[in-house]
């Protein structure tokens, strides 16, 4: 099953919002969220903490600081 959003991020004082979907497989669950016209995954890793899946996002000049904004939503969604 798939559920679309849009997830708004804050970083350097401006407010993004980046489109998204969460999909489920059985108790597992991913997040796929599109930044500068590329889909990075996000999934929870072995000590519960979101991480990107995607590779490459370093060549690709995505901003670390986004993607650790990105993680900090994640997590805080997930505590509610």
């Amino acid at each position: 099953m798939e559920h679309y959003f849009e997830l708004p991020v804050t970083i350097n004082g401006e407010e993004k919002y980046f489109k998204g979907r969460l999909a489920t497989f059985g108790y597992v669950y991913k997040f796929y969220i599109i930044v500068d016209g590329q889909e990075l995954v996000f999934e929870k890793d072995d000590e519960q903490q979101y991480r990107v899946l995607s590779e490459g996002v370093k060549e690709k000049g995505i901003d670390p600081a986004l993607i650790q904004a990105i993680v900090t939503i994640l997590d805080k969604l997930h505590d509610r």
